[in-house]
């Protein structure tokens, strides 16, 4: 049967199939196979825009934990604090463990009965999802790495930082992660700290 047939005197095109038996007519085509440009760019838009998502939510994770650290460790510089202007004379230490697994933070309170200061319970105030750095009066910033300690201590007359056994204060603890960085200033007379959040650098 041919492919057009006359019918009430008009001209009417028939449909048919091809070669290898596939329908076909004016409106069907036999090849519809692979992608055409517009869907690989939509496909490939798609991707992009959930990889954004995706790395866009780890920075969001990692700002989260460096804020919480930076909380933490306030948090611990005022206990101590309060520790020291009424129950008895403490300081504190700031350290990372050996494995730079966590980091943690730990009070030490002067017993009479001892005649020794006494370690309390460590306190774990961030991961290795975090860089804790600070910056002692006069020096330059350096990071908290591995093993390393830092000494707070108070002065119980003024409430403000005293020098530890290193006759050294600290201007500031800064805490890195994610899109911010959230820096712990000390002012030395008062004994004040305040967490104040940063843009981070761009690489």
């Amino acid at each position: 049967m041919g492919a057009e047939t006359q019918k009430n005197g008009k001209l009417h095109r028939g449909s048919g199939h091809s070669g290898d038996g596939q329908y076909i007519n004016n409106r069907c085509y036999s090849n519809n196979y692979g992608y055409s440009l517009i869907e690989l760019v939509i496909v490939l838009a798609i991707i992009a825009i959930l990889m954004s998502t995706v790395f866009y939510s780890i920075i969001l994770i990692f700002s989260a934990n460096a804020k919480s650290c930076a909380n933490d460790i306030q948090r611990s510089i005022g206990d101590c604090k309060v520790t020291t202007m009424g129950r008895a004379s403490a300081y504190m230490t700031l350290y990372r463990d050996a494995a730079n697994e966590n980091v943690y933070t730990k009070m030490y309170i002067w017993d009479k009965g001892a005649g020794d200061y006494v370690e309390s319970e460590p306190q774990r105030v961030g991961t290795r999802r975090v860089t804790v750095k600070y910056k002692a009066f006069g020096d330059v910033e350096k990071e908290l790495l591995a093993g390393d300690e830092i000494e707070i201590w108070f002065d119980r007359a003024t409430g403000g930082f005293a020098d530890n056994a290193s006759h050294t204060f600290y201007e500031h603890i800064r805490v890195e992660g994610g899109s911010k960085n959230f820096r712990i200033a000390m002012i030395q007379l008062t004994g004040k700290s305040e967490v104040i959040a940063e843009t981070a650098a761009t690489p």
